[in-house]
């Protein structure tokens, strides 16, 4: 009675400190959690840290607006032909240089600052985030070891209660880790904390969870014909 009360007592006071944690320590996650939240679009979760700080957009001075010169005015002077009795009007020349053209390169460089001013900042496509769960090679790795001990079995190295004692004790240890570490996985996404260690317990159930899957296809194989007995009673019954 007093071990199970000491349990119960010790499970409320390590569920209490979990429910107090709330920040995420992992730096430039790209989300391999159940608090998972991208709001702002970069590829990584918003509750951890960024190793980089975010680049701020550039933004260009606005391109004053050139005005073209003014155009210079002619006074027209009126001479009167005195033997012809007829006005004549005459433009004087004017002294002062007019103000040439923009020229090509002044228009060019024009343009560039002005589409310059127009184009947006590109948006960098945010990274995809790399499986580190090995599924084929654990697939494979178990699927080989197997193979190995029906070998040994079939050369008369192992008996058939040997290689089923081995892979019997095999499914039992990967369900047990799977199971328990997806539980205390529930726990914290529950109460929202995420030691560092989070990311390890996370690899560590999928992988024991893959290996568990092959050996339990297996364990299945072994007592096919008790599963068949359970549906033909069933047929029978009804």
């Amino acid at each position: 009675m007093k071990k199970t009360f000491f349990l119960i007592l010790t499970l409320i006071i390590f569920c209490g400190t979990i429910s107090a944690q709330q920040d995420c320590p992992a730096v430039d996650c790209p989300g391999m959690c159940g608090r998972f939240v991208d709001a702002d679009g970069d590829g990584f979760c918003d509750h951890g840290k960024l190793s980089k700080p975010k680049a701020e957009p550039k933004t260009e001075p606005a391109v004053q607006q050139q005005t073209p010169p003014p155009m210079p005015t002619h006074k027209v002077n009126v001479v009167q032909n005195e033997e012809s009795g007829v006005q004549e009007q005459t433009a004087p020349q004017d002294t002062t240089p007019e103000k040439s053209e923009v020229t090509d390169n002044e228009k060019a460089g024009y343009d560039a600052l002005q589409a310059g001013s127009t184009q947006q900042p590109e948006e960098k496509a945010p990274a995809k985030p790399t499986s580190p769960y090995h599924v084929y090679l654990i697939l494979g790795g178990t699927l080989l070891l197997y193979l190995i001990s029906f070998i040994l079995v079939k050369a008369n190295v192992w008996t058939k209660v040997t290689h089923r004692k081995v892979w019997n004790v095999a499914l039992t240890i990967t369900f047990l880790v799977s199971c328990l570490l997806g539980l205390l996985l529930a726990i914290f996404i529950h109460h929202g904390y995420r030691p560092e260690c989070y990311i390890t317990l996370l690899k560590l159930h999928v992988w024991f969870g893959i290996a568990m899957t092959v050996i339990a296809f297996f364990h299945a194989l072994w007592h096919l014909n008790y599963f068949k007995a359970i549906f033909k009673s069933n047929k029978s019954n009804s």
